[in-house]
């Protein structure tokens, strides 16, 4: 009697807590459970292994595909291959730091990050805010504070231990010319 006791505690307690573990979950991919937090599965070096980046620019069209160490970029029927990294790395005081190598080419980036709130068909903590406070190019820094700090949104279609999705999608105009782009990078951390 009393194991038929205990299975049925642990039956309800199964029951009552799949929905509240399945709630936590905030990106699309992200997994349907985890015992760390998803700021704690954030925090850490994250190094680019694949990815993808479709768009145009008026009437042409660019595809660049990533693999750890490679760029392949097609641009109106041309292409060329170029070594490429993409490292990230999100710290404590939701400081981060990152670093694109392109060809030889180090770019440097620094800032603050920190999870936004949820709107339209977007869960709360799915998306990043991204605030830059120096780059550094070709020897070249910039600066910026306050209201100048340039901004960004990373949107993690999953969010795991040791991977992550990130996607992004959008359209800018200026004057008449319109320029689109889609992309979806996939991380894993080191």
């Amino acid at each position: 009697m009393k194991k038929v006791n205990k299975i049925l505690v642990l039956l309800l307690v199964a029951v009552f807590a799949i929905p509240i573990l399945n709630s936590c979950k905030k990106g699309e991919g992200d997994p349907s459970l985890s015992l760390r937090s998803r700021e704690g599965r954030l925090k850490g070096e994250w190094k680019l292994v694949s990815g993808t980046e479709t768009g145009t620019s008026g009437t042409t069209t660019y595809t660049a595909t990533f693999t750890e160490t490679m760029c392949t970029y097609v641009y109106g029927g041309n292409s060329q291959s170029f070594t490429y990294t993409e490292v990230v790395e999100f710290l404590k005081g939701n400081e981060f730091k990152s670093t694109i190598t392109e060809d030889g080419q180090i770019e440097t980036c620094e800032g603050y990050w920190a999870f936004m709130d949820g709107y339209d068909e977007y869960a709360n903590k799915e998306m990043v805010v991204i605030r830059v406070k120096s780059t550094m190019s070709g020897g070249t820094v910039h600066t910026y504070t306050g209201d100048k700090m340039p901004m960004y949104i990373l949107r993690f279609n999953k969010l795991a231990n040791s991977e992550c999705i990130i996607e992004a999608e959008g359209t800018s105009t200026s004057g008449s010319s319109t320029s689109s782009s889609t992309s979806t990078k996939t991380y894993e951390k080191d």
